[in-house]
């Protein structure tokens, strides 16, 4: 395991407990540290600090349609008060997160949103609670309505 990841497994509670540490990529730890127990689906809760958040929002057009802004990034480091997301399969059956958060920058400004992969640097430690789906295949695919690729829950074969 990257020595920037350390995280033990409860079996009693089937849960993954750890930190990240400085310098590692949010998404990259938490990939990191479902691989080393062999976790393909999880839950996940965390808080922390990073360099920096990289995010997208919520915009709306005119007509009511929904878009994501562009890419956020704070000027300053953040505390990450809190922090939820799954970890899956993206199309190709490549691990992917799905990750919103809420934190107060450095000016003591509260924001939050969708974060991006591979822009959320540890600044000093993130706390994090894996909760594996063992019997769940959770994939991303095509959304029926919207035709963007969103998570899709299945029971595993």
């Amino acid at each position: 395991m990257d020595k920037r990841i350390r995280a033990v497994h409860d079996k009693t509670s089937n849960r993954i407990a750890g930190r990240l540490m400085k310098g590692i990529d949010l998404f990259e730890g938490i990939i990191g540290a479902c691989k080393e127990f062999g976790v393909e689906a999880a839950q996940f809760q965390c808080l922390g600090s990073l360099q920096h958040a990289t995010y997208v929002q919520l915009d709306q057009n005119e007509d009511g349609s929904l878009q994501y802004s562009s890419e956020v990034v704070t000027d300053t480091p953040v505390e990450l008060l809190s922090g939820t997301g799954f970890v899956g399969l993206d199309m190709e059956g490549e691990m992917e997160v799905h990750f919103h958060g809420m934190f107060v920058d450095c000016n003591k400004s509260l924001n939050g949103g969708h974060f991006i992969d591979g822009k959320n640097p540890v600044a000093v430690t993130i706390e994090f609670v894996l909760f594996p789906l063992n019997d769940i295949r959770m994939q991303r695919g095509l959304d029926e309505i919207y035709g963007i690729p969103v998570f899709q829950f299945r029971e595993k074969e």
